[in-house]
């Protein structure tokens, strides 16, 4: 298995009629918050679930009805500390927020809490929209009005939103935006048919970032944070790395349907972190379900994973009972 615990590697894809750019590699949420789907969201932007999607959008929205705001933000990849901090300036270097020009707006598709959104945002003149669909209409309202001049609004809505053709309603924030974030979210789209349609939906809004076509500071349009389809690091057991790859679409195929959208060039970077945790904890977090691929699993088959993980990584525990492991982050970046 490679490994990349410092170094970057780049690989850049263009469109077939941008052919002449050079080929470059870096090797490398939908955190979803509340706890329910408004129906009221729905009727408020009309809506409809496409027939394809319903078993995954249940599975889905099952996952993180089960969980409070609380229970996301307390884990260990979502609280305040390091490793969040750590990311926070990854991706605002990568999206360039404190490059010209300053203002500007940005898209974040499944941004939950908008938590995350917050920390990039902050000390910048960036304004925010968070898309997310498990966003109660009562709590879209009052999120959006915590924001200080408007910098942080809140749309309940899910992805496949910008499958469908914009219309009044939904005009003000499927327009116009400069950048778009999508972080831990592309997972859930699990047809390729779809994820191109979004693609291409997010790409017919984006305003560009500077009157010269040329984006001098090579800004992307839209920044992809995902995972590693299969060269992951964490403490799993089989059936879980069997089903986390099965979820997975792999960073060669998420940058071709980019491409296949109408984006000019796409690049890839993966972005790993050495990670510390006690292992108590890090079971907990199994079984709590703290991420989607857990819930493929019952009660009784995670405490037997869990008696697996603590049996079999012994060699990865030091003397404070911690165990160790390399986050690593795959970074799609998007040019129009």
């Amino acid at each position: 298995m490679m490994r990349y615990p410092t170094g970057v590697t780049k690989r850049t894809h263009a469109h077939p009629s941008f052919r002449n750019f050079a080929i470059t590699m870096n090797i490398g949420r939908l955190i979803f918050s509340q706890r329910r789907l408004a129906t009221s969201c729905n009727k408020l932007f009309g809506l409809t679930t496409l027939n394809s999607m319903k078993s995954r959008s249940f599975q889905t929205k099952a996952h993180y009805e089960a969980h409070s705001t609380d229970s996301y933000e307390n884990a260990y990849f979502y609280e305040p500390g390091a490793y969040t901090n750590y990311l926070t300036k990854l991706v605002q270097d990568r999206l360039g927020l404190h490059q010209e020009p300053l203002r500007r707006t940005l898209l974040d598709v499944g941004g939950g809490t908008g938590n995350f959104t917050k920390m990039i945002i902050q000390d910048t003149q960036t304004r925010a929209i968070v898309v997310d669909p498990f966003l109660a209409a009562a709590d879209e309202k009052a999120k959006s009005s915590e924001g200080t001049s408007k910098q942080l609004e809140f749309v309940c809505a899910p992805a496949e939103t910008f499958m469908q053709k914009a219309n009044e309603n939904d005009y003000w924030w499927r327009r116009n935006y400069h950048q778009v974030l999508l972080k831990e979210v592309i997972h859930h789209i699990d047809s390729a048919d779809h994820r191109i349609e979004i693609f291409r939906g997010l790409y017919q809004g984006l305003h560009p970032l500077a009157d010269s076509s040329s984006n001098e500071n090579n800004l992307p349009s839209l920044l992809v944070i995902t995972r590693p389809q299969v060269d992951i690091d964490y403490p799993l057991w089989p059936e879980a790395k069997h089903v986390w790859a099965k979820n997975q679409p792999s960073s060669e195929l998420l940058t071709q349907e980019l491409v296949t959208a109408g984006f000019a060039k796409v690049e890839q970077s993966v972005h790993g972190y050495p990670c510390s945790i006690p292992l108590d904890r890090w079971l907990g977090m199994i079984k709590q379900r703290f991420w989607s691929t857990f819930s493929n699993f019952s009660d009784q088959e995670l405490q037997e994973a869990c008696k697996l993980i603590a049996e079999s990584e012994v060699e990865r525990l030091d003397d404070n009972g911690c165990i160790h492991f390399e986050d690593r982050l795959v970074f799609i970046a998007a040019y129009k």
